[in-house]
């Protein structure tokens, strides 16, 4: 027997059922992920018209979508174990080598998706439910009873976090626009599947809690993000809202009890002589204004509280346009998002309780009604809410998001667990600078008595280079630019910071800004020279922040430039550089430029932003 001849022929049989394997193994992979992806393009056809009936078809192709995907990467094995060992391919090297990683972090976010619409399946039933009592009081006792299956949704998604953080960049560009959502989308995803699992004891399924809360209009802005115009308690038991009061901020002052005096910058700039209840949001720090409120609140009225949840009017205008259109009883038509703040104007001008309007402030009832409008939206906002057949379920989650990343929305409690998720998702406000990195955060404070900030525009600008005096150190230039829209005044028309109310809202608007700024940089940063403020001083803030303080005032149809410069301490690096710019909460997008070695960005403040820059 010629043995060299039957190892040849055994050889060649090898190879041929080696590639018949591999062909065997290639097919049912192609035959897997084009099911896969028509499961995909189903999901995302139904994604664009989401809605409570469409739910059931969204978990049946989420299964599905698992099921072909599990099976594409078991029948894709032996590709993908060689895929792994590709990565000094030109071009597409790294992204080859990550397709192991990726096809896992896929299945585990399909399988993660999947396992969070079935634990919530019970909730979501409710939304179709129409009149059969409170619809949030009937979904605390369903989430509760889905704890054990959030959780394992949970463990799916926290493996899909592993993946992702260990997937090597940069990859191909159209893998690298997925990846960049997934960096904002998954986190959410998590914190969301969280929150669920801490929702009921939030929500009093245990026992009652209460929260303050803080209306804040951020036309008059401050330093957590407006003057709190309006104050209230909700109280939740098993998640029915057993009690929600709101009233002015000027009538909840008990005068008689011992006040903390203000910070100094409100007696210096006002003549405050105590600190009340309206002005305790002076810290941009949320946590720490959302404390000095309750303890205001339970000093003057005897009540304590859980937490407190403060909201802007851009806050309110988002749900409203998640929820519209609103019948609000005293208003010409429906409220909807783009006429809330019109009509809230017109209200507060003329208020549908009383028949007398702000231009008989002094002779009539007009003071005590001029807020009243903000206790009828509520109310008609909790109907609709507590309705729940109407409800669009994805445009709310969408505006609570929103209201949350963009700081319209803020939240602090004492519960560790809920406090924690919150703290890391910054929807508690709160003031915290990156350990060696770079920190800015432009607070403004309106100390006229006006709402002027609804036509206040505000750029920010930032530098930094390498310090000429300092070697190892850095120098940061910051240049501020703010912009009057409202019509100028007469010229002979000095600015007057006389509070009064005037003739309507608006006319509130068109006046001088009276503006206390304070700049928040890292620790131990040294101001070097400042433009375009009164009375600069450095002070320690919050979290060991340093502070850049000082005021100015702009006339309407005005301009006024802030020029700050300042040394950065040695613990910001230049290679790489890494700044956290925050967003103040109370603003809405201000352009923001900034400038490192070569490295340009330009976007907006719309939302915290975290910039690295690699090269010098």
């Amino acid at each position: 027997m010629n043995w060299k001849r039957v190892l040849i022929y055994a050889t060649i049989l090898l190879v041929i059922l080696a590639v018949g394997w591999l062909g065997w193994r290639g097919w049912r992979t192609a035959t897997y992920a084009r099911l896969a992806l028509a499961d995909l393009r189903r999901l995302e056809a139904t994604a664009r018209d989401l809605s409570p009936a469409a739910l059931p078809i969204v978990r049946q192709d989420l299964a599905a979508l698992e099921q072909h995907l599990t099976a594409t990467r078991s029948a894709a094995r032996p590709f993908l174990w060689a895929a792994g060992r590709l990565g000094w391919l030109p071009r597409i090297g790294a992204t080859v080598q990550a397709a192991p990683a990726l096809v896992d972090l896929a299945v585990e976010l399909i399988g993660g998706g999947r396992a969070t619409l079935d634990a919530l399946t019970p909730v979501t039933d409710l939304l179709d439910q129409r009149g059969e009592g409170d619809l949030l009081g009937r979904a605390v006792p369903a989430l509760a009873q889905a704890a054990p299956r959030l959780a394992e949704a949970d463990v799916w998604l926290a493996r899909a976090e592993t993946l992702l953080a260990g997937i090597g960049r940069p990859l191909h560009p159209q893998v690298e626009r997925l990846m960049a959502r997934l960096d904002r989308y998954l986190p959410l995803a998590v914190a969301a599947v969280r929150g669920a699992q801490a929702a009921p004891a939030l929500l009093g399924a245990d026992e009652p809690r209460s929260y303050l809360i803080l209306a804040q209009n951020n036309h008059e802005l401050r330093g957590a993000g407006g003057f709190i115009s309006g104050v209230g308690v909700v109280r939740l038991d098993a998640g029915q809202i057993v009690d929600l009061k709101l009233s002015d901020s000027y009538v909840v002052d008990n005068l008689q009890q011992p006040h903390p005096r203000p910070p100094a910058a409100l007696a210096e700039q006002v003549g405050a002589q105590m600190l009340l209840l309206r002005d305790s949001n002076w810290s941009p720090d949320f946590p720490t204004s959302a404390e000095v409120a309750r303890a205001l609140f339970q000093q003057d009225q005897g009540v304590a509280t859980d937490g407190a949840i403060a909201l802007d009017l851009e806050a309110v205008r988002l749900l409203v346009a998640a929820l519209e259109p609103l019948n609000v009883p005293g208003m010409a038509g429906p409220v909807t998002g783009a006429n809330a703040i019109a009509q809230m104007k017109q209200a507060w001008t003329a208020p549908s309780t009383t028949q007398a309007t702000v231009q008989e402030a002094s002779s009539s009832d007009w003071w005590r009604k001029r807020k009243d409008f903000m206790g009828e939206l509520v109310a008609a906002a909790l109907a609709k809410l507590q309705g729940g057949g109407e409800l669009n379920p994805a445009a709310l989650a969408n505006a609570l998001l929103t209201m949350l990343d963009r700081r319209h929305l803020q939240i602090a409690v004492d519960d560790p667990t809920v406090a924690a998720l919150l703290a890391e998702r910054g929807w508690d406000g709160g003031l915290r600078p990156l350990a060696g990195a770079d920190f800015l955060a432009v607070v403004d404070s309106n100390l006229g008595y006006n709402k002027v900030n609804a036509a206040v525009q505000q750029a920010i600008a930032y530098r930094v280079e390498p310090d000429g005096r300092a070697p190892g150190a850095l120098t940061a230039t910051l240049i501020l630019t703010y912009t009057h829209t409202a019509g100028a005044l007469p010229a002979d028309q000095p600015c007057d910071r006389t509070p009064r109310y005037g003739d309507s809202y608006d006319e509130m608007i068109r006046r001088c800004y009276w503006d206390y700024l304070r700049v928040y940089a890292p620790a131990d940063s040294e101001l070097l020279a400042s433009e375009g403020l009164n009375r600069p001083q450095t002070e320690r803030g919050e979290r060991g922040a340093a502070v850049f303080t000082g005021d100015f005032v702009l006339r309407p149809a005005g301009r006024h430039v802030v020029i700050l410069r300042y040394r950065l301490p040695q613990t910001v690096s230049a290679a790489p550089y890494r700044l956290l710019a925050r967003k103040q909460a109370g603003t809405l997008a201000p352009a923001l430029r900034v400038q490192m070695g070569t490295c340009d960005w330009r976007t907006d403040l719309g939302q915290d932003r975290s910039l690295t820059c690699a090269a010098p």
